[in-house]
């Protein structure tokens, strides 16, 4: 009896050891490099988190109106698949920072005062957000700068120099290949309710749009012919508001009229039943209205027709002004790039242009109501600067993910066990 209590007194003072160590182990931190260079702390854990619970909330086959955690993400559930995903974040992260020391990279000054802006932006809009989960300003921080980290390692590897580097050769290639330069601008060809014009209507829209590729085959410059166009456009609008205002001024003018008419015979009859003794007053005082009355026509006519003559003279000076801006090229630039992802124009449209040599150009009708006046131009040095690091990135960021994942499997972790049971993602729900 005296030894089984012994045994019961010593499960005991065991169990309480364990439970006194778990309450006073540290879990300030979830993750550490083998050496204890770098860390996760249970605040940036947090925010990885919630980068991974709404990248779950991005997935295919997830319903955004349902509980993430009442899915499947594939064949897992969707805790399980954030808990995954948490974890190879925190590792990606510890790689990261490990490799950024080790190739000996930093931050210019400019860098890292942009770094420091973008930051401070997003914070403003999301730090509310992640602070009520436990991921505090300090962590937030930490994190984004950690994307910063990645991207330069990205192009020191890739970039010029780098150990796999892609050559200015192979990356123009590629972009000759993926990008197509031109400028367009449309033609509407629908009616007031947005139907697609047919017949007659239809035909004297396509006999406009057969003027302005006349005017490219005589070789007007393309920025010309589109800004000339615009510009007609923008007149023609102006002229139909113009004149729809005037309509409903002149329907307001026509019912003061008839108000005034009404108004006068109801006077001429309450004149009629006055004494004969006013009869004499009331003529000269008609006399004198009807003299004010033909002044003041008479200085509406010469008002109204000075008005004509300026419009007139307006008018003639705008046209004048259209015909010599058609005689001139115009130095602004409206082209724009295109590649097979581009939504902005219709698809069939899109294949058009990516096929269509430099120098080639014409029309294009999409039977929904818009025709499209095109021209492809050469491929320039600018276009290549502005998309050099993009067509980088499709092109390698792939395997940069797998060179990643190829850090992480050869390192070692330590992982703070009472720290992610704590701030376990499914607290998010």
């Amino acid at each position: 009896m005296k030894r089984q209590m012994k045994m019961t007194a010593a499960v005991t003072a065991l169990m309480v050891s364990l439970s006194l160590a778990s309450c006073n182990q540290d879990t300030t931190w979830t993750y550490r490099t083998e050496d204890g260079a770098y860390e996760v702390t249970s605040g940036m854990y947090v925010g990885m988190s919630i980068s991974a619970y709404n990248s779950g909330y991005s997935q295919t086959d997830v319903d955004t109106s349902q509980p993430l955690y009442d899915q499947q993400i594939g064949s897992v559930d969707a805790l399980t698949w954030v808990q995954q995903e948490v974890d190879n974040l925190a590792k990606k992260y510890l790689a990261v920072e490990t490799k950024f020391e080790e190739y000996g990279l930093s931050f210019t000054e400019e860098e890292q005062s942009y770094i420091d802006s973008y930051i401070e932006y997003y914070w403003n809009y999301l730090g509310s957000s992640y602070e009520d989960e436990g991921c505090g300003q300090e962590s937030y921080t930490k994190l984004m700068t950690n994307s910063f980290k990645e991207s330069q390692l990205f192009y020191h590897i890739y970039g010029e120099g780098g150990e796999r580097e892609v050559t200015e050769e192979e990356l123009r290639d590629l972009f000759n290949q993926q990008y197509a330069h031109v400028n367009i601008f449309d033609v509407d060809c629908s009616d007031d309710e947005g139907n697609p014009l047919e017949g007659h209507e239809l035909e004297i829209v396509e006999e406009r749009v057969a003027n302005l590729i006349e005017r490219l085959d005589n070789g007007e410059d393309f920025e010309t012919v589109k800004a000339d166009y615009e510009a007609e456009v923008e007149a023609e609008q102006a002229a139909e508001e113009e004149s729809a205002s005037s309509d409903t001024s002149s329907d307001e003018t026509s019912s003061e009229e008839t108000s005034a008419s009404e108004s006068s015979a109801s006077s001429e009859e309450s004149a009629a039943s006055e004494e004969s003794s006013a009869v004499s007053e009331d003529t000269s005082s008609s006399a004198s209205s009807e003299t004010s009355e033909v002044s003041e026509d008479a200085s509406s006519a010469e008002s109204s027709s000075a008005s004509e003559e300026t419009a007139s003279s307006e008018t003639s000076a705008e046209s004048s002004s259209s015909d010599t801006s058609s005689d001139t090229e115009t130095d602004t630039d409206t082209s724009v790039y295109i590649n097979t992802d581009t939504t902005s124009y219709p698809e069939e449209l899109v294949t058009l242009l990516m096929d269509a040599s430099a120098g080639e150009y014409g029309s294009w009708n999409d039977e929904d109501g818009t025709i499209y006046v095109w021209v492809r131009l050469e491929n320039d040095d600018t276009g290549f600067e502005t998309y050099r690091d993009t067509i980088l990135q499709n092109e390698k960021w792939e395997e940069y993910t797998q060179l990643e994942q190829d850090w992480i499997n050869g390192m070692t972790f330590v992982q703070n066990d009472a720290a992610i049971r704590k701030h376990n993602p499914k607290n998010l729900e």
